[in-house]
Parts: structure tokens; C-alpha cells; sequence
């Protein structure tokens, strides 16, 4: 079971990704961060507007991306 468990390590990019963002201390340097401390600050509607914002802006943006190559991420 220990060389199933570790093979599964191995080819695994989360574990790969927790082992180096806990080494290099990335994980601490981003919960830090005057970005994240802002955020979580926020409340009501800021809240809410932070959330969908940036992800409506994107989803915009990449829609127009594929438009340019006649595909849609659309349903209809």
C-alpha cells in the first residue's frame, strides 16, 4: 500500500503544489498579503461586487476569444 500511496504522490500536481508552496513559504506570503488583507475586509455589495466582477470580465473575454475562431462557451 505504501508504494500505491507514494506512486499516487508522485503523479499528483496537488501534492507537488502543497509541498512547494509550503517550502518556499508562498502560501504564507499570499495569506499575508495587502490584497487578500483588502479583501477580506470587504462587506455587503463590495463583497459581492469583487466576486462577480472580475469573473464576469473574464468569462466576457474569453466568450469574444472563442467568437474569434467560431466556437462558443454558450449553451444556446
Amino acid at each position: 500500500m505504501k508504494i500505491l500511496k507514494k506512486l499516487s504522490d508522485i503523479i499528483d500536481p496537488n501534492y507537488w503544489a502543497e509541498r512547494i508552496g509550503t517550502k518556499t513559504g508562498a502560501y504564507d506570503k499570499a495569506h499575508n498579503s495587502k490584497l487578500a488583507q483588502w479583501t477580506r475586509s470587504l462587506t455587503g455589495w463590495k463583497w459581492w461586487a469583487w466576486q462577480l466582477g472580475p469573473c464576469v470580465l473574464l468569462f466576457i473575454l474569453i466568450e469574444k476569444g472563442l467568437n474569434m475562431i467560431h466556437m462558443t462557451m454558450l449553451p444556446w
